[in-house]
């Protein structure tokens, strides 16, 4: 993002004056904005302020200049203590940077209308429950990672029944989703697919489960369960493959999504 010279000086924390007189010293270190035409507002990118951070790391009574260009020229100015001390100072929601391209793969767009292609959020979450699981397999840390990726997998679950059963009530049951899935298309989802799905909503009801601390399942109040994330990785994928070809078979994909509670 761009900042003019009080921003910029506000972030070093010297005058307006000094930001002017930096931008000038070591215009070849910086991009053309900083000292433009005249009539023309002076603005700072990112990399500038990490440059103008390392002058002022380095200023000192009588500055060896040669000395802080060829900081600049190393690029030193990009190390770890001077982007953090850019990133204090950013807010987390900024205005799209100029060149913005797909090769900027370090952050994405929030865009007010939201996800313009069906099902693009809720294999999204697929994308993040798979990961996390995986993850937790290689690591071989499934208590650490278990109710995150219990949450991840019964949430995009939820919302592929939604999206199945094009369900506008308010609800977070699963076993209430797939009863209107079957309503809606006149007939059952098979095993062991449905069998998989009301175990999830047995121990997680009302979707709270595997969000707060506290919210015990009454189904495993007074009992104990072993869940082998080996088979529950299987046992998603043949879940998900099946909601695929479902949507695939109903001519639903491209449709707008509409909105889900």
């Amino acid at each position: 993002m761009n900042r003019s010279v009080a921003e910029t000086a506000r972030i070093l924390g010297v005058t307006a004056a000094q930001v002017k007189t930096w931008a000038y010293t070591f215009k070849e270190n910086l991009s053309t904005r900083t000292n433009p035409a005249k009539g023309v507002s002076r603005a700072f990118t990112d990399s500038d302020i990490m440059a103008l951070a390392y002058v002022s790391a380095k200023w000192e009574e009588r500055p060896d200049l040669e000395c802080i260009r060829a900081g600049l020229n190393c690029e030193e100015h990009f190390q770890q203590v001077f982007r953090e001390h850019l990133y204090l100072h950013t807010p987390l929601l900024q205005e799209p940077p100029e060149g913005l391209d797909e090769t900027w793969e370090h952050g994405f767009l929030l865009c007010g209308v939201g996800m313009q292609e069906f099902l693009e959020l809720a294999r999204n979450y697929r994308y993040v429950a798979e990961n996390l699981l995986e993850t937790a397999l290689k690591r071989g840390e499934a208590l650490n990672f278990s109710y995150p990726v219990l949450f991840a997998y019964r949430h995009t679950l939820e919302l592929y029944l939604k999206i199945v059963g094009e369900i506008d009530e308010p609800t977070h049951s699963l076993a209430k989703c797939v009863q209107l899935v079957e309503k809606r298309h006149g007939k059952k989802i098979g095993s062991p697919v449905r069998g998989w799905i009301l175990e999830l909503d047995k121990v997680d009801p009302g979707g709270t489960a595997f969000r707060y601390a506290g919210e015990e399942s009454d189904a495993l109040m007074y009992t104990e369960r072993w869940l082998d994330l080996v088979q529950f990785q299987f046992a998603m994928g043949k879940v998900f493959q099946m909601l695929d070809l479902a949507i695939l078979n109903l001519g639903m994909r491209g449709k707008p999504a509409k909105k889900r509670k």
